[in-house]
């Protein structure tokens, strides 16, 4: 168990990642995928024209998909895929959302199921690994099923009372599955804590149960399920990255914790000790204290000497 004899000082770590490395491989994809990636972006365009309250959901969404990406480029790297189920695996991650801001939580793998179909039959060939990859029928419904066998985190299937999603069969649906579990990893459902009002109840009655702070008690409900997603995960790559991923996460929740960091930003949001969606909305939204948040997040990394790209990567 690691000390917080020093909390502000940096402890040497070893650096696993490569920023510069990692950066370039996603520009090369950027480039190869540039068509796929216009052509979500104007779904994405077309969805928010039709509901602009889907508008913050939209950019928040963005940064999901670069985060999945980034961690599917590595995972597809990690496999001995032809170039041909690399091209449905990028295509597949980069679609999978994308009914995202048109249904549902529930349903939403379905609607960019079918926005997938759209779409993919706009596309010309891909350039993959050196090959033109035509969009054949095969590759196609190869990317549509990875799509609608993405569902099963175990929020969902909670939400789901249990009934458990279409399942991954074949490695391209175990990168989407995979890659989409490795970017859960974090704090972002924090945020989705603060704003629904049941949430906050649930976690502002469990924290004086235990004597801290409900903001403290959001975050434990979040790292309860962090805990688990490498358990959840299906490929050995997966597995081992998404423990270490779990274990970052972890370090920082506890510098929040002993830096006493969630006493004190929910001391400023709070109003004759009073911490709620009231409270908040007095003092900047969700909006402002998200921010505080993602910046503690951002400091206690540092100080712990986790790569700032993970820490990016966590934050809401």
């Amino acid at each position: 168990m690691r000390l917080f004899k020093n909390l502000f000082e940096p402890i040497a770590r070893p650096n696993e990642l490569k920023p510069a490395e990692r950066e370039k491989n996603l520009e090369e994809i950027k480039i190869n995928y540039g068509p796929v990636l216009d052509l979500l972006k104007g779904q994405y365009d077309q969805d928010v024209a039709a509901k602009p309250e889907m508008k913050n959901q939209r950019l928040n969404l963005d940064t999901h998909n670069q985060i999945v990406l980034d961690y599917a480029d590595e995972l597809i790297k990690a496999h001995d895929l032809s170039q041909a189920d690399k091209a449905a695996a990028y295509l597949a991650v980069i679609f999978h959302d994308s009914g995202k801001l048109a249904a549902g939580l529930m349903e939403h793998h379905l609607k960019s199921k079918e926005y997938a179909e759209k779409l993919l039959d706009k596309l010309g060939p891909i350039k993959q690994g050196g090959e033109i990859i035509e969009i054949t029928p095969e590759l196609k419904e190869k990317v549509l099923q990875a799509i609608e066998r993405h569902m099963n985190h175990p929020f969902l299937v909670n939400l789901n009372k249990g009934r458990r999603f279409p399942e991954p069969e074949n490695e391209t649906d175990k990168i989407v599955f995979d890659a989409d579990m490795m970017a859960n990893v974090g704090f972002k459902n924090v945020c989705f804590r603060l704003i629904n009002e049941g949430y906050m109840k649930e976690d502002a009655a469990a924290a004086y149960k235990k004597g801290i702070t409900a903001l403290e008690e959001s975050f434990n409900n979040v790292m309860a399920g962090v805990k688990v997603l490498g358990e959840v995960v299906l490929s050995e790559p997966a597995k081992k990255q998404t423990k270490k991923l779990a274990e970052d996460a972890v370090e920082i929740f506890n510098y929040l914790k002993a830096n006493r960091i969630f006493q004190e930003i929910q001391d400023k949001y709070s109003e004759n000790n009073e911490f709620n969606s009231k409270t908040i909305n007095q003092k900047g939204g969700v909006p402002a204290l998200k921010k505080e948040l993602n910046a503690a997040i951002i400091k206690a990394a540092q100080a712990l000497n986790i790569d700032r790209k993970i820490a990016e990567n966590f934050i809401m």
